[in-house]
């Protein structure tokens, strides 16, 4: 039941009728589709903030100092 409101919630324009008229194989290729893009969203989204989490810039070299 979740899945089923998940896979309407991710995909524009289809209705709850739509999911519950799916064969299961068409239920779990669009599951499968839906894992992926969201794994991919996140994978995306890491790779986009990466380098601004306060350490150093691109190419900027920190060397320690003794105090």
């Amino acid at each position: 039941m979740i899945t089923c409101a998940r896979l309407v919630g991710h995909f524009r324009g289809l209705t709850w009728s739509d999911v519950r008229a799916l064969s299961l194989r068409d239920f779990h290729t669009l599951t499968d589709q839906m894992i992926a893009d969201v794994e991919a969203q996140k994978n995306q989204d890491r790779r986009g903030s990466r380098g601004r989490s306060g350490g150093p810039a691109q190419g900027e070299r920190r060397t320690p100092v003794m105090t």
